[in-house]
């Protein structure tokens, strides 16, 4: 269907290509799996065969041969790649009568079919909404009937599942699969998920910085990978049967870093201690139930894990801990008092004790500010310091200890890779010292090496300064190693709570037991 021989892609001024030499071939009905770290060259790859490089770049190669007329492509964010200011059936329409050239009306119901084929529910009310009316999940399979609709004999799926519960990831995954088999299609399936290529790939690419350092069969690159960048791919993401103090990286792997067995405990808590935070009954509706009468409590010096669907009020739980979302009923207590009616004066006091660091560092840090202006501005809000050069001296020590260079304190977020922009925002969160850090979904955008730095980094702080953490996951890989106790939320309510190992061991529910399935893969 499609082969590439020695591609190149390569940006004007740089040293160096960012694409190298790299070939592939992906017959009809296969899938190769594209894996690598940001800025191995994945998405650029991809951009070269769509014809949509940046300006500057430049792509070249020895020989491209494509047995078909048409290509389409799924984004990772469906809610930048969709436009917002258009209805969902206008624009799965637009794709028809743009690929096929079919008169707009007839376009419009054949969008209608397209999005009843993704498991849209009730097609057309979903046609008449705009992308922020959807869910996450949704809006992945509007961008999939968007790109099917064209009837593309290569697609390309860049990150399609990153910022999916693994019950919503799994069925968009089916749905692919079967569309590739109605279809004979060729897939190009972009991911930095390990659990996702067993579960899609024939074929494996492994790029580093940008060359293709290990290819093959996905059944012996997963299970026996030889160059030491691929094992160390693999042996980032954290264990299932046991809990090491630390996560093994790639960088362990490449300077052949002797393994650590030392396991890292769990806390246990006398049923008698005093909570550090505590959440009585609360109840939150958005025109429909999205709280229904949730009690937790988080204990000093602990890490509770949250997991659930998307929509099963997962993040609408942390925003009214931390009173960005004022509760319908229930109380909310934080060291003996209650928060959730304070007045302006005291939510702002409490910004010193809890923090939150966000999914998205890129767009919840301030573009037009530089790191040092985003990290000394608290610092200047709640007077922690007397002179602007002790916030400064304040930043770069914090900056430090993330793992960032001080004279990152002069550049903006854009200047960063991801996994450096979510170190800015841990860093943010740090600059007050709080006691709590709500951590909603922070490493599930990012490569699982620069993911497992990132969890080794909130061990290592909690360890140092004492932290609490609530963390917020739909990856129940991520959960089981950071959490002490584990806690299940599902449509508002408690699924399950307890122990994680015991939990993902012998799931009690039929819920818990769809979402821990693919575990082992």
């Amino acid at each position: 269907m499609i082969c590439v021989k020695n591609l190149s892609v390569s940006f004007a001024g740089a040293p160096q290509a960012a694409v190298r030499s790299f070939g592939f071939t992906i017959a009809a009905g296969q899938t190769l799996a594209l894996v690598g770290e940001s800025g191995s060259g994945k998405s650029l790859t991809s951009l070269a065969l769509m014809g949509l490089l940046p300006p500057g770049a430049h792509a070249h190669w020895d020989d491209f041969t494509f047995e078909g007329d048409r290509m389409a492509m799924i984004f990772q964010e469906p809610m930048t790649a969709l436009n917002p200011t258009m209805r969902c059936g206008e624009q799965v329409a637009e794709a028809l009568w743009t690929a096929h050239g079919i008169p707009k009306s007839e376009a419009r119901t054949e969008a209608l079919a397209w999005l009843e084929k993704v498991q849209l529910p009730t097609p057309v009310l979903t046609a008449r909404k705009y992308p922020h009316q959807l869910s996450g999940g949704q809006r992945q399979r509007v961008m999939i009937a968007m790109a099917m609709a064209r009837k593309p004999q290569l697609l390309i799926c860049d990150e399609p599942t990153t910022a999916l519960d693994a019950q919503v990831q799994e069925e968009i995954l089916a749905l692919l699969k079967d569309l590739q088999k109605e279809h004979g299609m060729a897939l190009l399936f972009i991911t930095h998920d390990l659990g996702v290529v067993s579960r899609i790939a024939d074929e494996v690419a492994v790029l580093m910085q940008g060359e293709c350092v290990e290819q093959g069969p996905a059944s012996r690159v997963l299970v026996s990978p030889e160059h030491p960048y691929t094992q160390g791919l693999l042996a980032s993401r954290p264990p299932l049967h046991h809990r090491p103090m630390r996560l093994r990286t790639v960088e362990d792997f490449l300077q052949n870093t002797p393994k650590d067995e030392t396991p890292r405990p769990r806390i246990s808590w006398n049923a008698k201690a005093i909570p550090l935070l505590e959440v009585k009954g609360l109840h939150k509706s958005f025109g429909v139930k999205v709280l229904d009468g949730i009690d937790l409590c988080i204990y000093a010096g602990e890490t509770v894990g949250l997991v659930g669907e998307s929509g099963s009020g997962k993040s609408t739980l942390a925003r009214c801990i931390i009173q960005l979302e004022k509760p319908d009923a229930g109380e909310v207590w934080f060291r003996g008092e209650r928060i959730d009616a304070l007045s302006s004066m005291g939510r702002r006091l409490l910004a010193t004790k809890i923090q939150y660091i966000f999914q998205d560092p890129f767009s919840s840090l301030p573009p037009h500010r530089t790191i040092g202006q985003i990290l000394t501005e608290p610092m200047r809000v709640h007077s922690l310091y007397r002179t602007e050069s002790a916030c400064e001296e304040a930043a770069q020590q914090i900056l430090q200890r993330v793992g960032l260079p001080s004279g990152a304190m002069q550049n903006y977020p854009h200047q960063f890779s991801g996994g450096q922009r979510q170190r800015i925002g841990i860093a943010r969160a740090l600059v007050l010292r709080p006691q709590l850090i709500l951590c909603d979904e922070s490493v599930s955008a990012l490569d699982v090496s620069v993911q497992a730095q990132v969890l080794n980094l909130l061990n290592d702080l909690k360890d140092e300064f004492g932290f609490s953490y609530l963390f917020i996951s739909h990856d129940l890989r991520v959960v089981q190693y950071m959490a002490d106790r584990l806690n299940v939320l599902r449509k508002g309510r408690w699924d399950a709570q307890g122990d994680p190992e015991s939990l993902l061991r012998n799931p009690p529910t039929e819920y818990l037991q769809v979402l821990a399935k693919h575990l082992n893969e």
